[in-house]
């Protein structure tokens, strides 16, 4: 079937609800973006005019998808242009993928939203085409952009203020702030045969010349924020990969690789002008406060090379960065995850037009597991989160409160699954030692609720809690499905129960998370013997 013949097609269909104008709308982008603008031009006017008009009906989430799906191909420009008229965060994958052309660029500036306006400056900001002189108008010098405005009024700023202010400024970290986050330093390697730096001379700035600039760089070590300087011979410029003309030194390079911070470390830049020549560099790694994704690094930059009183800070593998690390893997997990349950829900929603039932089935059972490994990363995210709260007193509680509040959690969830547990709290009333009262309950919970989930309905399970040896003990019996089962059989992923309400992923999934929550947080999950037991550890106050 021709193409002009698949878009009559879909515009003939009737519309007999809302679900029918989504599905609609997303088939004729999909058609419009793949013309290429061939085709019937009155077929593509009329789709072009639905999609536009029907926008609104349509769910920011399905939007986005629909930009997503089409993102790298060559779409037509009228198309793009009713993107770029839409919200940021629907049109942005769109945009970052496509190739524009000077002047593809100057007609979606005209046409786009503010904010989508400044993406496309923050893409393409070399990239300005001067609009052509009217006949009856004569031409007049070209106006400057806002970036050689902006660069012109910060040089003036620069020379006109003192350079001792700069670094007082709120922003990026000044050195002395770096100073004070970076772990102690520790002597530079010894170098070896491929990790001799190249010699470089020292330069002598001019005293007109900039002192001190600071900088940030996005999570690929690219520059992306400069104040002090000027920005354009910067930005774009990478910290991650060591360059032996041209760059950071490998000191930054291994900081970067385990975000780690790193203090007068060297840039080089070849270049003529106020930046060109030696500087000392400094930096901290940033994390996002919400999820504790890594989002770049900050800091400064100082005219010179290190003086004979700088110590070369250089990262070593005992460099307390593991959870930041984890917390951001554990990002990159849910990101994949979150487009698994997006594209799934597509399918069992029928937003691309009609399925079978069983891949609806099966697309709905996609959903149910991606969720439960979401379920999974947020744990992970929660118990690296915590580790790094142990300072926190407001997180953590007398393990006697933990202990009462826990038992009446867990014989509650237990009941609405038809089992009964009986928990003996052998934990005395008062003080003595604090546990984190969040971490407790969370992975106490998961315990108990793995444990209801073998038992039958009706099944009543024995258990206890206690300290033993300075660590919060919590034990459970096993039930009768699991009095067979082999400790390592247990916490085999594969491994599920016959005729419990067990987890669409399987009990010996959700036990090898425990094992591996609890051994993050410093305790364990025991697994022989009559019964499972979860050990975490406690605090003396």
């Amino acid at each position: 079937m021709r193409f002009d013949d698949r878009l009559a097609t879909v515009l003939s269909q009737p519309v007999g609800s809302a679900h029918d104008r989504i599905v609609r709308w997303r088939q004729l982008v999909d058609l419009i973006a793949r013309s290429g603008g061939a085709g019937d031009r009155d077929l593509l006017s009329k789709a072009l005019d639905i999609v536009r008009d029907d926008r609104s009906k349509v769910r920011e989430p399905l939007r986005a998808a629909a930009a997503r799906s089409i993102s790298g191909t060559p779409v037509p420009l009228a198309l793009l242009t009713l993107f770029a008229k839409d919200k940021l965060s629907v049109a942005a994958p769109l945009f970052a993928a496509a190739e524009l052309d000077g002047e593809t660029l100057e007609h979606l500036r005209r046409e786009s939203s503010p904010e989508m306006n400044a993406f496309l400056n923050n893409l393409h900001p070399q990239t300005r085409i001067q609009t052509a002189p009217t006949e009856n108008k004569p031409s007049a010098p070209a106006e400057p952009s806002i970036g050689e405005m902006v660069a012109k009024i910060e040089r003036l700023r620069i020379e006109r203020a003192p350079v001792a202010d700069l670094s007082e400024k709120v922003g990026a970290p000044r050195p002395d702030e770096i100073a004070a986050v970076a772990p102690s330093p520790v002597p530079a390697p010894a170098p070896g045969p491929t990790s001799v730096p190249k010699p470089r001379a020292r330069r002598q700035p001019a005293s007109d010349e900039p002192a001190l600039f600071r900088w940030e760089c996005n999570p690929g070590g690219e520059i992306d924020w400069v104040e002090g300087v000027l920005r354009g011979p910067l930005i774009g410029r990478s910290i991650a990969d060591a360059d032996p003309d041209e760059g950071v030194d490998e000191c930054v390079e291994r900081a970067f690789k385990v975000r780690a911070p790193f203090r007068n470390c060297l840039l080089e830049l070849q270049m003529t002008g106020e930046l060109g020549g030696q500087w000392t560099i400094s930096g901290a790694p940033a994390f996002a406060p919400g999820d504790g994704r890594f989002v770049g690094y900050r800091g400064v930059a100082r005219r010179g090379l290190p003086t004979d009183g700088d110590q070369v800070m250089t990262p070593s593998p005992e460099t307390p960065s593991g959870h930041d690390t984890l917390r951001e893997m554990i990002h990159e997990i849910k990101t994949p995850l979150n487009a698994i349950i997006g594209f799934a829900e597509i399918i069992d929603g029928q937003y691309f037009g009609p399925a079978h039932r069983r891949y609806r089935l099966r697309a709905a059972q996609i959903v149910t597991n991606a969720r439960l490994l979401l379920e999974a990363a947020e744990d992970l995210d929660f118990v690296a989160r915590s580790q790094s709260d142990l300072a926190d007193s407001s997180v953590m509680a007398w393990v006697s409160d933990v202990a009462s509040q826990l038992t009446e959690k867990m014989i509650s969830r237990a009941v609405r699954r038809g089992v009964l547990i009986d928990i003996d709290d052998a934990i005395p009333g008062g003080g003595g030692r604090r546990i984190n009262r969040d971490l407790a309950e969370r992975l106490g919970l998961r315990f108990a609720d793995a444990m209801a989930s073998a038992a039958v309905p009706g099944e009543r399970l024995a258990g206890t809690i206690s300290i033993a040896k300075e660590d919060f003990v919590m034990s459970v019996a096993r039930p009768a499905s699991l009095s067979l089962a082999r400790g390592d059989r247990l916490l085999d992923p594969e491994f599920a129960v016959d005729g419990g309400d067990d987890t669409a992923l399987g009990l010996g999934f959700g036990l090898r998370l425990l094992n591996g929550l609890a051994a993050l947080a410093g305790g364990r999950l025991e697994v022989d013997g009559g019964a499972l037991t979860l050990v975490l550890p406690t605090i003396k106050e």
